[in-house]
């Protein structure tokens, strides 16, 4: 069925593809993967890190939150052995265009940010806890499952568990659970975290896939006695405000880096993303991004320039 309606520029259609039809046009995707440190990564209270993604692919990408509040790599995969996993994580997003015959896919990134579960104290949380072996063995799994559903040639990057900082985790167990029931004992360290850093780093460079080492990054930027890396983070352990900006930062520095003929660049005029004088690699399928700029659209001929707009052919790399 057809469906119509008038408007000042003209008339729009919805549903014009005849049933069983590909979509004459599907945007390029960007999947994020992970724990809470992803799920939260689109808050706005905490200038989500995943948000400052987004805004980069502004008309060119859509950027999908797959993070798991909680998960270890041993849940996950376990979720996505499931059939609403599966649909969620892999289906949903190829259903439209599938691969095509070089294996490519309308999913053009995904990030695989894990560790900061798995990483947990084996005494003190073995709920979460998971050993560092399989900790790898699970990363390569759920690479190898990315490849296998969103083609051989989607671009991968790794991100480390960040550093956890003591003191400011001591203090969200006194302010969670009061005086009578904090252990002040830490189940999330920073030598763990250290050591499943180094973990992603060694899998990073077994499988040549690009890595943001966040534990030593952080610490890096901001060195000192008093640790100011600590903010960072929240609550010792999850990215505060600071902390996401850095994320979404260093992130956007790292895809530029490696993956060129996805990266964006902001309009010389403005340092805006979405605007017409921002440019984007080609294998984005879309260079200038979806539909006219406003500034192209004359008030004397506004059709001609969606005829143009229309007419350009989307590439898949």
């Amino acid at each position: 069925n057809k469906m119509s309606a008038k408007h000042s520029g003209g008339e729009c259609q919805t549903n014009s593809c005849d049933e069983g039809d590909k979509p004459p046009f599907q945007r390029s995707k960007i999947v994020l993967l992970g724990d809470s440190i992803t799920q939260l990564s689109f808050s706005p209270s905490l200038s989500g890190w995943g948000a400052h993604i987004a805004e980069m692919y502004e008309r060119r990408c859509d950027v999908f939150n797959r993070g798991m509040s909680g998960y270890n790599t041993d849940w996950f995969l376990l979720y996505l052995n499931t059939k609403q996993g599966r649909h969620d994580v892999f289906d949903s997003m190829t259903m439209s265009g599938g691969l095509n015959a070089d294996g490519i896919s309308d999913v053009k990134l995904v990030t695989i940010f894990f560790g900061a579960n798995d990483a947990s104290c084996p005494k003190l949380n073995s709920r979460q806890h998971v050993p560092i072996l399989r900790f790898q063995e699970n990363l390569r799994k759920i690479l190898s499952a990315c490849r296998d559903n969103f083609g051989s040639k989607v671009r991968l990057i790794l991100i480390t568990p960040p550093p956890v900082h003591h003191k400011s985790r001591l203090k969200f167990q006194l302010e969670k659970f009061g005086p009578e029931k904090a252990t002040g004992e830490l189940e999330r360290n920073l030598d763990l975290s250290s050591q499943y850093a180094t973990a992603v780093n060694d899998i990073s460079d077994e499988l040549n896939i690009p890595c943001l080492d966040l534990w030593k990054l952080m610490q890096e930027s901001m060195p000192g006695k008093d640790e100011p890396w600590s903010q960072y983070l929240s609550d010792g352990l999850h990215l505060s405000g600071l902390g996401n900006a850095f994320v979404g930062e260093r992130l956007i520095e790292l895809i530029t880096k490696e993956y060129p003929e996805i990266a964006v660049t902001p309009s010389p005029a403005t340092g805006h993303w979405g605007t017409a004088t921002s440019n984007a690699g080609i294998a984005l399928g879309n260079v200038k991004g979806v539909g006219p700029w406003h500034d192209e659209i004359s008030n004397l001929d506004p059709g001609m320039a969606f005829q143009t707009n229309n007419s350009a052919k989307k590439r898949r790399l």
